[in-house]
């Protein structure tokens, strides 16, 4: 009884003591884990002023977890239950947390989730949780789960019923939690305390926003910005509205700007954040093991195929179009007709049915790099623009055949230095069949969700049309292509493409260019780091 009222005074009591062990095995792809969960008793009793609360645990006290691998499914279950009985008018709280004694998993590489019951309809349960997935941050810390009530007088015992599911998400970048252990323990106690946040992997581009002082802080560049290049030292994040909403766009000099990422064991830089909240990236060269020193020039910065490809170059050079150039068709990523064939209509010359040839290899590209692998789970099919529309100010506006024509990114980047990121026309929104966005439909009309550079883009990021350019962020020494339409001059067909010395300029499609395709990122690719060069997001 002395006992009794001295826990009574106390009102707080230790429930359960769920220790977690685990320890990694080495020489695999995946760390393996050997698991342990157990408490020191199977029942444990809190006595309190209106009654007492009584805990039992499922299936006995311990939980083993034998090779522990990345899952969708839970590795580790735990089923209990809070038994409540008091025979007078009154409340009785109670308490679940999470005590992490030590996790040194990467910030969401482990997860939880709650299921509760209220079995004899009694009091209030924690409410189970409305994620799918909670998640863990790195380091010592404490999840509270909620708070529980029994309402007395309970006539008899009233049971809650909760059942606490472990995982250990199966994710690309599991990868980095080989040999990295944790501990925690579940307490239940007397009493209220506030429920901690189910923390979610944020969204990409919440990450990179939130790197670069916030969205709110974010505003859109004056238009004068687009008459000059980048300065040598300019880091800068700006907004502009493309077909989805608000997209937020890097511009400066390389070793300023934190737009470095690793992805798919290659590297890449950002270019903007898509306003569907997806991310386009361009193509930087290969990290093997998604562990490499970041490009900065040189051949390397182009996209390779293998050398028994049909489509294999050494440098990683392809023209736009091969062999043909002498018709306006030849500026789309796709067009009418085949290859060698005279366009008779600007409709039969902007068709979308045969592929140039920097579609193909870029097709190739993907092919064997992501399509069938898991990381083309994370690829967004957000569209890439190869805009088409006419600029009636240069030439004959017909757009088809040997009439000289001009295009749209030839007036606002050539003419008035104010790019666009909006694609006006569906024909040119390039999509794959699987896209289906009402907001901004596209043309269904790619094999695989990849493609090029803007010119537009280019003039975003600091480069300008006839200023070399050698400190900014897409420079690489080299010659690559972009997407945008130039011109048409009665003989040939011009795209735009970035030159060796960082320029904005133009070329003959038949000419061959460094191939640096562009991906878009879904919004919930969940990566780590800060985009330096020493610290890329990964």
């Amino acid at each position: 009884m002395e006992e009794q009222k001295k826990s009574k005074k106390n009102k707080i009591h230790t429930i359960l003591n769920i220790i977690l062990s685990i320890i990694a095995v080495a020489g695999i792809s995946y760390a393996y884990f050997a698991a342990d969960i157990r408490n020191s008793e199977t029942t444990s009793t809190i006595f309190g002023d209106a009654g007492e609360m009584v805990i039992n645990y499922d299936g006995g006290p311990n939980i083993v977890v034998g090779q522990m691998t990345p899952s969708n499914d839970p590795f580790a279950t735990k089923k209990f239950t809070v038994t409540g009985n008091s025979s007078i008018t009154s409340t009785m709280y109670y308490n679940i947390s999470i005590i992490k004694e030590s996790n040194t998993f990467t910030d969401y590489g482990l997860a939880y989730n709650l299921t509760s019951t209220n079995t004899n309809n009694n009091g209030t349960i924690i409410p189970s949780s409305t994620k799918d997935l909670c998640y863990f941050l790195t380091g010592e810390g404490e999840e509270v789960l909620g708070n529980g009530t029994f309402t007395g007088p309970t006539n008899g015992n009233k049971v809650h019923t909760y059942t606490l599911k472990l995982y250990f998400p199966d994710e690309e970048y599991q990868i980095e939690n080989q040999s990295k252990s944790f501990e925690f323990y579940i307490s239940i106690r007397e009493g209220e305390k506030t429920a901690s946040e189910c923390k979610q992997i944020p969204s990409i581009g919440d990450l990179i926003l939130a790197n670069n002082g916030g969205a709110e802080n974010i505003t859109e560049a004056p238009t004068s910005l687009f008459d000059s290049i980048n300065t040598s030292d300019e880091n800068k994040m700006y907004k502009m509205e493309d077909d989805y909403g608000d997209s937020y766009y890097f511009r400066g000099a390389q070793s300023y700007v934190n737009n470095n990422l690793i992805f798919a064991e290659h590297q890449w830089k950002i270019i903007r954040i898509n306003g569907d909240g997806s991310l386009r990236i361009i193509y930087n060269g290969t990290c093997p093991g998604n562990s490499c020193t970041i490009n900065t020039t040189g051949t390397g910065t182009h996209m390779m195929l293998p050398s028994d490809n049909s489509l294999y170059n050494s440098s990683g050079t392809s023209a736009y179009n091969l062999t043909n150039r002498d018709d306006n068709k030849y500026v789309g990523y796709m067009y009418g007709g085949a290859n060698g064939e005279a366009s008779t209509s600007r409709l039969q010359a902007t068709t979308n049915e045969t592929d140039t040839h920097i579609k193909s290899y870029l097709d190739e590209w993907y092919k064997i790099n992501i399509s069938g692998t898991n990381y083309e789970n994370y690829i967004s099919d957000t569209l890439f623009c190869n805009d088409r529309e006419i600029d009636t100010s240069y030439g004959t506006g017909l757009g088809y055949a040997q009439n000289q024509t001009g295009y749209m990114a030839r007036y606002r980047l050539y003419t008035n230095k104010t790019p666009s990121i909006k694609c006006n026309d569906q024909n040119d929104r390039f999509t794959t069949i699987n896209y289906n966005n009402l907001s901004a439909p596209g043309n269904n009309k790619l094999d695989y969700p990849i493609g090029l550079l803007t010119a537009d883009e280019g003039s975003l990021a600091g480069l300008k049309n006839g200023s070399s350019n050698s400190t900014n962020y897409l420079y690489t020494n080299q010659i690559f292509w972009t997407m945008s339409p130039y011109t048409f001059n009665s003989s040939d067909a011009y795209v735009w493409s970035v030159l060796s010395d960082g320029r904005l300029d133009y070329d003959g499609v038949n000419l061959a260019r460094g191939v640096r395709g562009v991906l878009n990122l879904a919004s919930n690719t969940p990566i780590t780091g800060t985009g330096t060069t020493l610290d890329p997001y990964v």
